[in-house]
């Protein structure tokens, strides 16, 4: 392995976890005790990390919150200030004749208030209510897949859905998401919705998060996604800073 993805590993470790400890790692990695040292001087130079006898830890520690699912029309009154920061700078990553899919929620949605000189992009979307929004946009052709409706979420999902959105190439993909963590990645409170949104990710050259503050150090029923499958963060300017260090550990753009 080279010394790079080492000192990658071990920071997300780090970031997950805690602290590390320099003897565990140097079995782990099948180097000498004194190669971690620096590993671990690099990453506390670079990243903040604070070193100890034996090892490192991370300052700051993170108390993950539960947090359950919040039907459609409760979401699009919170935080409306921070999601349309957000949902601008995401617009702005869309070109003519991008192919783009919008999983469901009201960060996404609030995309298409942005895209009023686009010409010519095909748009595929979960969202029942964004397909509407988007059908009134010139220059937007819009596909949607057919399957069961989520009143709770107005997002499609099933079988049919999946198997619709496999026979797309998408360029990139704009993810809405209810929690985020370090090490559970983005969770969700709605099984049924999991497989769908995996697809999205799956079919995608490019990915892109798009949370506002609030939805961080958050965990949900159960695990959709990785975080750092992305290629970007869509944020505000309200993050925690430890989220941006991931992203810069990982190679993960910073929007």
């Amino acid at each position: 392995m080279l010394h790079i993805d080492r000192r990658k590993e071990i920071l997300n470790t780090i970031m997950s976890k805690g602290s590390v400890k320099v003897a565990s790692l140097s079995e782990k990695y099948g180097v000498g005790e004194a190669t971690i040292r620096r590993d671990l001087k690099y990453l506390a130079e670079e990243y903040g990390i604070t070193l100890s006898y034996g090892g490192a830890f991370r300052k700051e520690k993170i108390n993950y919150q539960t947090t359950s699912e919040m039907d459609i029309y409760k979401k699009r009154t919170q935080n409306i200030e921070e999601k349309r920061f957000i949902a601008q700078k995401a617009a702005k990553l869309i070109k003519n004749g991008d192919t783009i899919a919008l999983n469901s929620g009201s960060t996404v949605e609030l995309m298409l208030d942005y895209l009023e000189n686009i010409k010519d992009i095909n748009l595929i979307t979960l969202s029942l209510s964004a397909a509407l929004k988007a059908s009134a946009i010139s220059g937007i052709t819009v596909y949607m897949p057919g399957g069961k409706l989520r009143s709770f979420s107005g997002a499609f999902y099933g079988k049919k859905a999946n198997e619709f959105l496999k026979s797309f190439n998408i360029d990139k993909a704009f993810i809405g998401v209810m929690a985020v963590s370090i090490d559970k990645g983005i969770t969700h409170g709605a099984f049924e919705e999991i497989e769908i949104n995996q697809t999205i990710h799956e079919i995608s050259r490019k990915r892109y998060l798009m949370a506002d503050y609030s939805k961080f150090d958050k965990v949900s029923l159960t695990k959709m996604i990785d975080l750092n499958v992305f290629d970007g963060f869509v944020l505000d300017d309200k993050v925690p800073e430890i989220y941006r260090e991931y992203c810069k550990s990982n190679g993960i753009e910073m929007i």
